[in-house]
């Protein structure tokens, strides 16, 4: 299960996250999502489509994105936040800022989405506080705008691995009350660490946490398609995700909600069905 403060999701079956940007500079819809009103509409389309959850940005850590000032991003994401919990859906809430983390989850933010693992302790603190699962991402350092500078391992997924399982070995013991593992496509690592991250995910799954995979419209799937826009790398993007649940994934981070929930229901009715019912 995964356990959303007041409720629980079954991991019995693979999860969406429908992706939700307020920010006028992600590398995919930057700017399309800044006014609360286009922020709310996109967020009700996005459930119709069938997120099971949101997860919602202020600020882009896309590779080489300057930071935002802490008001900025509080400006940015809290009246959304608020606007898109009266909704009833579960909310992440996507920063590395302890300050706006404080203010997500004092408006009930469900799940704490922290891409620089947790590394800084007030982050596991305020999630063990408030009783909320966090997402422990890997990236090699926690700075966007140099991380890139830093892609180099000499066996990525084995270090990857082990920063995971010590940054939630850490939050575990410091009260957070549930960890996801995410391995960082893209942040810190270029297109072979990214393949091998993919083709090896089951260790990463070995850990014995959830392990949430998003490789949405990112560079890898151009890299491989050949497709410039990433607005088009649709299908290239689900059939990343389809692989990564077949190494024992359970969320997908997504923009395209309704291309992945139709192609999570075939998947689902093939593997529903028996061998015997060819």
């Amino acid at each position: 299960m995964l356990w959303l403060r007041d409720r629980a999701l079954p991991l019995d079956r693979p999860l969406l996250m429908g992706i939700l940007n307020l920010t006028p500079d992600s590398f995919s819809d930057g700017g399309l999502y800044r006014e609360p009103e286009k922020a709310l509409a996109r967020a009700k389309a996005l459930l119709e489509e069938g997120a099971d959850l949101l997860d919602l940005g202020a600020e882009s850590t896309r590779p080489g994105a300057a930071p935002v000032p802490v008001e900025e991003e509080k400006r940015r994401l809290l009246p959304v936040l608020e606007a898109v919990l009266s909704l009833g859906a579960p909310v992440s809430v996507d920063t590395r800022k302890p300050e706006v983390a404080e203010e997500a989850l004092r408006l009930g933010a469900h799940l704490l989405n922290d891409v620089t693992g947790l590394r800084d302790e007030r982050m596991a603190a305020l999630a063990a506080r408030y009783g909320v699962a966090a997402v422990v991402m890997h990236m090699p350092v926690p700075d966007p705008k140099t991380m890139m500078a830093h892609a180099r391992y000499a066996d990525v997924v084995a270090e990857v691995k082990a920063f995971l399982k010590a940054q939630a070995e850490r939050a575990l013991r410091m009260g957070v009350p549930q960890v996801v593992l995410d391995p960082g496509f893209g942040f810190g690592k270029l297109l072979a660490h990214n393949l091998a991250l993919l083709k090896r995910l089951e260790e990463i799954v070995e850990l014995g946490h959830p392990v949430l995979v998003g490789l949405s419209r990112k560079r890898t799937i151009g890299e491989l398609t050949g497709v410039e826009n990433p607005r088009e790398r649709v299908v290239g993007s689900v059939a990343a995700h389809l692989f990564a649940l077949l190494k024992g994934a359970h969320i997908l981070r997504v923009h395209d909600v309704k291309a992945h929930r139709e192609a999570l229901k075939v998947w689902n009715a093939l593997w529903e069905r028996s061998p015997s019912s060819d």
